[in-house]
């Protein structure tokens, strides 16, 4: 089973500076109190309105996870003109639709663990994550069979920083810490025919770097 690849979609990534700012002053405030997630979180898109986007409560309203037929993704203020580069590429991944996205910047440990949010079960690897600073090489983000099992560290490409990788099967968490490393986050629900005919291309293009369980 390929549990990760690169992803053959090239981006200029923003620029880092301009990121880290961003989130510092946008993050979600309750979000280690309500999920217990540590890192630096700011929501940039959603399939719903979102009222307070410093709030974990709006951004992850029970409703955002539904599936509809509305493609509408709603941004909050001038994420769109500052970050052009990522709105266009929330378009170009193989989903029916987009649930929802964030940047997360890297302060403390994230232990391993899963977090599935496609009930449709699609092909691994099926959850895309994006690398948006200057740490490509660099080990930080792992996966692992078991929780507590020995740890892959995947290479993610500067020229080529999508990543898919398995969110269902096995987990994954990153360690050690680096300085200001920033990921966006993706969700939504996969377009199974799309989706596998880029993993094929991708796996094909970047076998070198592909991970097997």
């Amino acid at each position: 089973m390929i549990v990760y690849t690169p992803i053959d979609i090239p981006l200029r990534v923003p620029d880092h500076a301009l990121l880290v700012d961003y989130i510092e002053n946008n993050y979600i405030t309750n979000l280690q109190s309500t999920y217990g997630y540590t890192s630096l979180l700011a929501g940039i898109a959603s399939r719903t309105p979102v009222d307070d986007w410093r709030n974990a409560n709006h951004v992850f309203s029970d409703s955002s996870y539904e599936q509809t037929d509305n493609p509408v993704l709603y941004f909050p203020p001038r994420v769109i003109s500052l970050f052009p580069e990522l709105i266009k590429l929330l378009y170009k991944l193989p989903y029916k639709q987009v649930l929802g996205a964030a940047l997360s910047l890297h302060t403390k440990y994230l232990a391993p663990h899963d977090d599935d949010t496609d009930t449709n079960n699609p092909s691994s690897p099926e959850r895309y994550n994006i690398l948006l600073s200057p740490h490509y090489g660099q080990d930080s983000f792992f996966i692992c069979k078991e929780v507590d099992g020995p740890r892959d560290y995947p290479t993610i490409l500067k020229d080529y920083p999508i990543y898919a990788f398995n969110n269902k099967d096995i987990y994954h968490g990153a360690d050690p810490v680096l300085d200001h490393r920033v990921i966006m986050i993706c969700s939504g629900i996969i377009d199974e025919e799309k989706h596998r005919a880029l993993i094929a291309r991708s796996v094909e293009k970047f076998k070198d770097y592909v991970i097997q369980y």
